[in-house]
């Protein structure tokens, strides 16, 4: 059976978050958490969840957080559930214009809640074969490989590079798995995988940068976005 994945939950209330990552975890997904836009919006782009739980309560500001995730280079297409105290209708269809996939009551039951979440991944899944990573998407089907709206022009190999890097995220990559890519025939000299490193910084860096490939000595690589990073130190 096929694990479920990662879960952005962002709920302010310390009690309310720890029942509701009890639940998560119990039914298989890794969890991570935020409290507020700004935290959010940085884990959104650290974790590249495969779903975000974000709970609204009145006056919080939650509704303007769904806005801002979606705006997000690497939460465009993230499938998002909205808890929310208020379930008037006018509030639900705010939130749906909002970004959100699906909206249910903060008080539901813990079991209806990830029926909620496991329904909104499944109508995802056609979207998730394409990966977001900053303002990076790489199709992790055929490599294609798209900078905002800039396709960049990769060779089979810089292909499978990109592939294993985005599978990975926001993971390393080991070296060992990068030399031994399904599109390699012949034994790899020493400096296959370095090459073909330094050809993707370019063409990346040429179309508009904000992606680093960023070596981990000894280990491998990581690719990752610069403007998460910059995010993180401001």
């Amino acid at each position: 059976m096929q694990t479920p994945g990662t879960a952005l939950l962002v709920e302010d209330d310390p009690q309310v978050a720890a029942t509701m990552r009890s639940h998560l975890t119990r039914a298989g997904f890794t969890v991570y958490e935020a409290r507020g836009e700004r935290e959010a919006a940085r884990r959104v782009e650290e974790t590249a969840p495969d779903v975000v739980i974000l709970d609204v309560a009145p006056g919080s500001g939650g509704a303007e957080m769904c806005r801002r995730i979606r705006e997000l280079p690497s939460g465009g297409d993230v499938p998002m559930l909205v808890l929310s105290a208020a379930q008037d209708v006018t509030t639900r269809l705010e939130l749906f214009e909002l970004g959100a996939d699906d909206v249910v009551a903060r008080t539901c039951d813990p079991t209806e809640l990830i029926a909620r979440v496991r329904a909104i991944l499944r109508r995802g899944a056609d979207r998730q074969t394409v990966r977001r990573i900053g303002p990076l998407r790489i199709s992790l089907a055929t490599g294609d490989a798209w900078l905002a709206e800039r396709q960049l022009e990769l060779t089979n190999g810089e292909r499978a590079v990109l592939i294993e890097l985005a599978r990975a995220h926001p993971g390393l990559t080991s070296r060992a798995i990068l030399d031994r890519r399904p599109d390699q025939e012949r034994d790899v000299s020493s400096n296959v995988t370095e090459v073909l490193v330094a050809r993707l910084r370019r063409k990346i860096a040429a179309a508009g940068g904000g992606i680093e490939i960023h070596a981990v000595r000894r280990s491998g690589y990581v690719l990752r976005s610069m403007i998460a990073a910059a995010d993180v130190s401001a």
